[in-house]
């Protein structure tokens, strides 16, 4: 029997970056959120107790170069199970946008295989196994609306922002984590002020004003890398995407879409350009059972 699941996308609804630690990543306090945007799991356990893992994009890895082949490995060691899994990856969410795909991904496989192999760890576990995985890992084992803190592990619900619609769109450039956080200037005070305001916000259910204060420290150094992602921004605004916003590091933008047309307008001017553009919505899930087959049952774009 083959179990199906969706590894849901993120979007940071703010990211502040509030120095460098003494381990050499960077103190972090962001808000995640995540979509209906989805890669599909097709996991089907195996009798010889050999884990596989093979996904459909050349860019992505099999094997145990995979973030979910350790994830499925890391599980067998701690829970004691010794059975098999082959896991199928069909992707949608573009890798190196700052969508967090392979952290979904992996997280996805962990939760999954926890209930197949009966290993019946709680949420709690499953997290703190997460963060061995990867730094934005444990969000996705709930998703929804969280805030993230430390290097991104520490995770704390807050109110889920309600159900809204959003674009987006990933220029042809990525860039690499490290390059852009290495040109960034924390600005605590800044920082905590603005992203205060933000979830003050999202406490009185203000969607407005929660779209209307979104940020990301890293965008200004990701648009000195990559001058096609300034590009990206100006458009979004000229196309009425006002609120928007980076996320992660790049090199992928989201940005508040209040109109189906202004929806339609983006894929398909965003085609001509030579961009990949995605029309999708909020969730309040980082992983859920696939539904008729599809893994992209909200989302459209190209």
């Amino acid at each position: 029997m083959t179990y199906s699941y969706l590894a849901h996308a993120k979007f940071n609804l703010y990211l502040a970056v509030l120095g460098k630690r003494a381990d050499g990543f960077h103190e972090v306090d962001t808000l995640l959120q995540s979509l209906a945007l989805s890669d599909r799991l097709d996991l089907t356990p195996r009798a010889d107790g050999r884990l596989t893992v093979v996904a459909d994009a050349a860019d992505v890895p099999d094997g145990e170069a995979n973030l979910v082949w350790r994830a499925l490995a890391l599980l067998r060691r701690r829970s004691g199970v010794e059975r098999g899994l082959r896991v199928e990856i069909t992707k949608r969410s573009p890798a190196r946008a700052g969508l967090g795909g392979g952290s979904a991904d992996a997280a996805c496989a962990l939760c999954a295989a926890n209930r197949i192999w009966g290993a019946d760890l709680r949420e709690e576990a499953l997290e703190a196994l997460a963060a061995e995985i990867g730094s934005d890992v444990p969000f996705f084992v709930r998703g929804g609306t969280q805030r993230c803190r430390g290097r991104g592990e520490r995770v704390s619900r807050v109110p889920d922002l309600p159900r809204t619609k959003w674009v987006i769109v990933k220029p042809r450039g990525d860039l690499a984590t490290a390059d852009v956080y290495a040109r960034v200037t924390p600005s605590l005070t800044t920082s905590s002020a603005k992203s205060t305001i933000l979830l003050e916000a999202l406490a009185k259910h203000d969607v407005s004003q929660v779209v209307a204060s979104v940020f990301n420290d890293l965008e200004a150094p990701a648009e000195e890398i990559l001058p096609e992602a300034a590009l990206v921004r100006a458009w979004m605004g000229q196309l009425g995407l006002s609120d928007r916003v980076m996320a992660g590091s790049g090199s992928a933008w989201v940005g508040h879409c209040r109109h189906d047309s202004v929806a339609a307008r983006a894929v398909t001017e965003g085609r001509r350009r030579g961009w990949r553009v995605f029309v999708t919505e909020t969730v309040a899930r980082g992983w859920s059972e696939a539904k008729h087959g599809s893994p992209q049952r909200r989302s459209t774009g190209m």
